[in-house]
């Protein structure tokens, strides 16, 4: 399990006045699911997971989990916008 951002990294584009740093941490697929995962760190408003999916609804390739989210994501079918 690796970590895309160290901690000195995280708070040094804190304090060059980044409001947002993105985190992502990779997961062995055995242990934990995506859901699994989102279950555990959803207790905020506007959480949100998304889910790529390749070859039908069998396999998935990516998922995302955001946490809270400042926009919220509307759509239907293929059209999106965020509010």
């Amino acid at each position: 399990m690796s970590t895309s951002i160290d901690l000195k990294t995280f708070l040094r584009r804190g304090n060059e006045g980044f409001n947002l740093v993105p985190i992502s941490r990779k997961y062995l697929g055995d242990l934990e699911t995506p859901l699994s995962v989102y279950l555990k760190l959803s207790d905020f408003p506007n959480t949100f997971l998304f889910e790529s999916v390749v070859g039908g609804e069998r396999f998935g390739r990516y998922s995302f989990i955001g946490l809270p989210a400042e926009k919220k994501n509307r759509g239907l079918g293929r059209h999106r916008h965020f509010v």
